[in-house]
């Protein structure tokens, strides 16, 4: 047994390592908590670092963005979208860069797009024109104003307008000091009556003044009136009594033939004067051979011979001439008067040895066509030969 004396000194040997361990522990405790409160302070006093410039950080919003059209449209520039292959992605394309674009880049955007190709650029200039129109009409109209090339803005602008104040409209037409950009306010103002009032609108455009060099106004009203109502408009047309390849009769048939050729046909054929009757079809035929040449040579053979069948056979002739002059030439050589077959084959021969100097003579020589209708060949110091291309400017 331990005599109590030797337990007493344990115990107070005990108390003292006790005290120790404890103050050791207390004191790493501390110096962990310090250096816990220490890095914390360190984490909040030091500022997150920045974006780089060179690396933007990518945030959800950026991501919307890249996927919304709009923004696209706006990012990619008109060239670029004029280079886009896909219509329908072109398309969208341009109807959002119309949409986006501010107005006072509308002019130089537009100067742009008549230096580029491609089929789209009418459509691309009909966006811009509309979006500008509706932003800032008076700028549009003094653009064309300044700029001949740009002209026929004044159109679109005063059609608008005309739809808004009618007599306004027409004021500010007649007050436009440039006469290029004046007709074309005037044809815009035209063209809102003539949708409305094609009758007023004719009325109108025989009080207005001529334009050197331009159609004349009331030919704009007869066109855009046959579009809509061809019959009415041919009849319009026929009671003002002129006459000739640019009458308003032959305006008229020219673009009801685009139309409806067989309707156009219909009712000239009921006119009671046959050298009038035989004009107006060659007329519609011409047309018609234009946009369809193979119907029209179709319905020609069909017709009885005569002389509106030889009037129409002599304007297919011509308006296949450049593009396939032996059917023309045989064409032409159907013809039963003599004196009409004649003619069409001296302004074929004309035509033929215009644009092929070489061999035309041979080919002419191969299809029949007497010597004496043959011209020679156009001279070649220059010069037209004394106008030995022949024939009547437009004429059928």
């Amino acid at each position: 047994m331990i005599q109590k004396p030797q337990q007493l000194v344990i115990l107070i040997c005990t108390l003292l390592v006790g005290a120790a361990a404890g103050h050791w522990m207390g004191k790493s405790d501390n110096d962990t908590a310090k250096t816990a409160t220490a890095s914390t302070s360190i984490a909040i006093a030091t500022p997150v670092p920045k974006p780089s410039v060179s690396q933007p950080a990518v945030t959800e919003e950026k991501k919307d963005e890249d996927s919304n059209p709009r923004v696209a449209a706006e990012k990619k520039s008109l060239e670029e979208i004029m280079k886009e292959r896909n219509a329908g992605t072109r398309t969208r394309l341009l109807e959002e860069f119309a949409h986006n674009i501010a107005p006072q880049n509308i002019a130089a955007a537009l100067k742009d797009l008549k230096k580029m190709n491609g089929s789209a650029r009418d459509l691309a200039q009909k966006l811009l024109v509309s979006r500008w129109i509706e932003t800032d009409p008076n700028g549009a109209l003094a653009f064309a104003g300044q700029n001949r090339d740009f002209a026929s803005i004044a159109s679109d602008v005063m059609q608008q307008e005309a739809a808004e104040d009618f007599q306004g409209a027409l004021d500010r037409a007649r007050s436009i000091q440039d006469p290029t950009a004046r007709y074309q306010a005037l044809r815009g103002v035209l063209s809102y009556l003539t949708d409305t009032d094609p009758l007023k609108a004719l009325t109108l455009a025989q009080t207005m003044e001529t334009f050197p060099g331009e159609e004349p106004l009331i030919q704009t009203v007869y066109r855009q009136w046959a579009t809509v109502d061809p019959l009415a408009a041919a009849q319009a047309a026929q009671n003002s009594g002129e006459t000739g390849w640019r009458s308003p009769v032959n305006q008229v048939l020219r673009n009801w033939a685009s139309s409806d050729p067989l309707a156009a046909i219909n009712w000239s054929s009921q006119l009671n004067d046959p050298n009038l009757q035989a004009r107006d079809i060659a007329q519609i035929v011409r047309q018609w051979s234009r946009d369809d040449p193979s119907a029209a040579a179709g319905w020609l053979n069909s017709q009885p011979a005569g002389p509106t069948r030889d009037a129409a056979a002599m304007a297919l002739a011509f308006s296949l001439g450049g593009s396939d002059p032996s059917a023309a030439l045989n064409w032409a050589q159907s013809i039963a008067d003599p004196a009409t077959r004649d003619n069409a084959l001296e302004r074929l021969a004309r035509q033929i040895m215009y644009t092929n100097p070489s061999n035309g003579a041979a080919m002419l020589q191969a299809a029949g066509v007497p010597q004496n209708l043959i011209p020679p060949p156009p001279n070649p110091n220059g010069g037209n030969g004394g106008g030995w291309r022949g024939g009547r400017r437009g004429g059928p």
